[in-house]
């Protein structure tokens, strides 16, 4: 074939010039008004500027439980996904965090946070309409009792566990994200437990507070699964490492189990705030309050002492509970934080209520003792709730506390004893005693060297020790038992372990990856 003339050559390159001109003045025209959801770029909204999210946030967002709002996020938040950003303000409830942000997995979390906090604030003046008259609630009628009071508290509850996860973010090294997971398994547990008190429900208002409810916390579903992937999923993510230079409860390798034993010494520790020996000198001196029935203490009553604890403190109140029987339901608020309770045996402090849903109360505040106060301890004291075993739920104490422990403690009831309800907790030489779902929640408990008593339920009933209530798959809860006994209370009428006739051990699910499905 003949080679082309100049001519030819000339007029081919004016033309493949005219058509470069043409798309470039089709792509730098005047916009047109059309969807557009390819090339990494979000749809336009009116009064914005289209946002490109890069390539790797799509495939992040992609990966996630619910990822149009993920990628909803990110277009609302753009400076949470910049290439190079340095010292970004992260403002969540008055709290600044400045992070250096790349397209990383962590910098959609936080525009998922953020796009979490901001619904939930939206939605915050119609929950705070259920506790309303009729007129500004008129639903609020076909509430149960407590409905209300547990979505406001549980709604604030949320807000402050999404604002500490956006802080402990800015950990460097990934040290904090076993508290932000279970900051955010709290929240998702909040939500659960709200709807579950807004069942049977009904108005012009009830649809849209639950889709706007939905909405928030398909922005919390997405910051879990993304943090869960950053931590790689392990297992042992959160659990300490094993300390050799002591003998620890977990390794009581010498038989000698003292479960149900409260009449062991203090080991040390006079005044119950766990600042035993020389080591904590320098630690500041725990506040005692004195509690007792006959008038020699500072109260009459347990809840007056709650309340006079200090809010918000970094250092331990301790509430010694002289011995007696204390009629009354407690609640310890999350701005009573480092809060001991401290009795003079387990069958000698006793604080007792009778609150059950066949009364019409929710499950959540049936509880006659509840905690949702940081880093709440307890000892030698014993939690009862006296409504029968034909009453339904009936919970003699609630802990949705992070870092929460109990020992020698007792936990005494029917339907729903102990609320392990969620956060950290852990119980050791405790005694619980209950027919149906004895244990039941979604935090993540340990039960070392404790008692599970069985009672006689209802005909047509059965037994259930355990009944774990996780509701997403990325939370990192569950309910273990390690080393604990299992026997009828009827056998079990005493308070140690040597009256247990005969106890069967419980298998220890610590350490083994042992997944349960449903009850175990």
């Amino acid at each position: 074939m003949a080679a082309a003339s100049p001519p030819l050559l000339l007029l081919l390159l004016l033309l493949v010039l005219l058509l470069a001109t043409a798309a470039t003045t089709q792509c730098h025209g005047p916009k047109r008004h059309r969807h557009h959801t390819g090339g990494g770029k979000t749809p336009k909204t009116a009064g914005a500027t289209p946002t490109t999210i890069p390539a790797t946030v799509h495939a992040i967002c992609h990966a996630t439980p619910h990822p149009a709002p993920c990628l909803a996020a990110v277009a609302a938040h753009p400076d949470a996904t910049t290439a190079g950003a340095t010292t970004k303000a992260v403002e969540a409830s008055a709290v600044s965090v400045s992070l250096t942000l790349p397209p990383n997995i962590l910098s959609v979390v936080l525009a998922s946070l953020r796009g979490a906090l901001s619904a939930l604030s939206s939605a915050s003046p119609a929950v705070a309409a259920l506790s309303g008259p009729p007129a500004a609630s008129p639903w609020v009628a076909s509430l149960r009792r407590g409905a209300a009071q547990d979505c406001a508290e549980l709604h604030e509850a949320s807000l402050g566990s999404l604002t500490r996860s956006a802080a402990l973010l800015a950990t460097p090294g990934g040290e904090s994200l076993p508290a932000v997971r279970a900051h955010l398994a709290a929240a998702l547990t909040n939500k659960a437990t709200c709807l579950d008190g807004l069942a049977g429900a009904s108005g012009p208002q009830v649809g849209g507070l639950l889709a706007s409810l939905d909405d928030a916390y398909q922005h919390v579903s997405n910051s879990l699964a993304l943090v869960a992937r950053r931590g790689g999923g392990s297992v042992s993510s959160g659990f300490a490492a094993e300390i050799h230079s002591r003998r620890l409860l977990q390794d009581d390798d010498d038989g000698d189990d003292n479960t149900g034993d409260s009449d062991n010494d203090n080991n040390g520790d006079d005044n119950g705030d766990g600042n035993e020996g020389s080591g904590n000198a320098d630690k500041p001196a725990a506040t005692v309050i004195t509690v007792a029935k006959d008038g020699t203490g500072n109260f009459l009553t347990v809840g007056e002492a709650v309340a006079a604890a200090p809010n918000n403190s970094e250092t331990r109140t301790v509430i010694r509970i002289k011995a007696g029987t204390y009629e009354e339901n407690v609640e310890v608020p999350v701005y009573k934080t480092n809060i001991a309770i401290v009795g003079e045996g387990r069958d000698a402090t006793v604080i007792t209520g009778s609150r059950s849903a066949a009364d019409g109360w929710t499950t959540f505040r049936t509880a006659t003792f509840g905690v949702s106060g940081e880093g709440f301890l307890a000892r030698d004291v014993t939690f009862r709730n006296t409504a029968g075993a034909g009453k339904g739920q009936a919970v003699a104490l609630r802990v949705n506390a992070d870092l929460a422990a109990l020992y020698r403690c007792g936990v005494d009831g029917n339907q729903d004893a102990l609320y392990a309800h969620s956060f950290r907790q852990f119980y050791r030489e405790c005694a619980v005693s209950g027919t149906v779902d004895v244990v039941f929640g979604n935090a993540a408990a340990v039960l070392q060297g404790c008692a599970l008593l069985a009672k006689a339920p209802v005909p047509g009933q059965s037994v259930v020790l355990t009944a774990q209530g996780r509701g997403d798959p990325n939370e990192d809860t569950g309910i273990a038992v390690h080393n604990c006994t299992v026997s009828a209370a009827a056998a079990a009428s005493g308070s140690r372990r040597r009256r247990f006739c005969p106890p069967a051990r419980a298998p220890s699910l610590v350490g083994r990856g042992a997944r349960t499905r449903g009850r175990w």
